[in-house]
C-alpha cells in the first residue's frame, strides 16, 4: 500500500482499483461536502488519520503483551477515551491491525482496521469509522460491502481464520458504537457492488 493514498501495489504492479473506490456511492453533492470539509486542521482527514493511528498503537501494544501507552494530542481525547476502553478490545487476542489485502484476479487492494478474536471468543473483522457528533455515530451506515470485501480476501489468503462477525466500530465525542453484521452478508453485499462495478467498467472499455 501507498502511504496517505488507497493505492496498492502487488508484486510490483500497481492494482488499479481500491475497495473504497469500488464501494462509494456517494452523490456529487455529498463528494463535493466531503472534499469542503476534507483539509485544514479541523478537517476529517488529520481527525480520521489521528484517531486510526491512536488505536493501532493501543491494539499493536495489547498484541505485544500488555497495554503500553499511547500518546495522542489533547485534542483527540474525546474520540480516544471511549475508544480505548471500548468492551471490544478488553481481554482480546489482536490478530491482525491495518492490514492490506489485495483480490489478484479482480486487481483490487484494500486495508482493514483490526482482526481481534473477543475475550467470549467470537473472531471479529472490524473498520474504524470517526463521526463528530452522537447524531452522526446514530445516523453513520455501517461499513457492509467494504467489510465484505476483506472478509473475502481473507478467505482467499488465510482461509484457516473463520470470521464470525464483521463490524463497522463508530467513534464519536465521548461515545463508541458498534454495528455488527453476518459476514456472509457483507461477502454477498460486495460481491454486488463489484458486478456493478465491473459492468460499469466493461462499459468504459477499461
Amino acid at each position: 500500500m501507498e502511504p496517505g493514498a488507497h493505492r496498492y501495489c502487488f508484486r510490483g504492479d500497481w492494482l488499479p482499483f481500491s475497495v473504497t473506490g469500488i464501494v462509494s456511492d456517494l452523490s456529487p453533492k455529498a463528494r463535493e461536502q466531503i472534499e469542503r470539509t476534507k483539509d485544514g486542521p479541523d478537517g476529517w482527514a488529520i481527525r480520521g488519520s489521528s484517531i486510526h493511528g491512536i488505536l493501532e498503537q493501543h491494539l499493536l501494544g495489547v498484541a505485544n503483551g500488555g497495554l503500553q501507552g499511547v500518546i495522542y494530542d489533547d485534542r483527540w481525547s474525546q474520540w480516544a477515551e471511549p475508544l480505548l476502553d471500548y468492551w471490544l478490545f478488553r481481554d482480546c487476542t489482536v490478530l491482525a491491525v491495518e492490514t492490506a489485502l489485495c483480490d489478484p484476479g479482480k486487481r483490487v487492494g484494500g486495508s482493514f482496521d483490526f482482526l481481534v478474536r473477543t475475550a467470549e471468543g467470537q473472531t471479529i473483522l472490524g473498520d474504524l469509522k470517526t463521526v463528530t457528533t452522537a447524531a452522526a455515530l446514530k445516523s453513520r451506515k455501517p461499513a457492509t460491502a467494504q467489510l465484505g470485501a476483506y472478509a473475502s480476501m481473507m478467505c482467499w489468503w488465510w482461509p484457516t481464520v473463520t470470521i464470525d462477525r464483521c463490524a463497522t466500530l463508530v467513534a464519536a465525542p465521548g461515545e463508541c458504537e458498534l454495528k455488527v453484521e453476518e459476514t456472509a452478508k457483507c461477502m454477498a453485499a460486495w460481491q454486488e457492488a463489484w458486478e456493478r462495478h465491473d459492468a460499469e467498467e466493461r462499459l468504459r472499455g477499461f
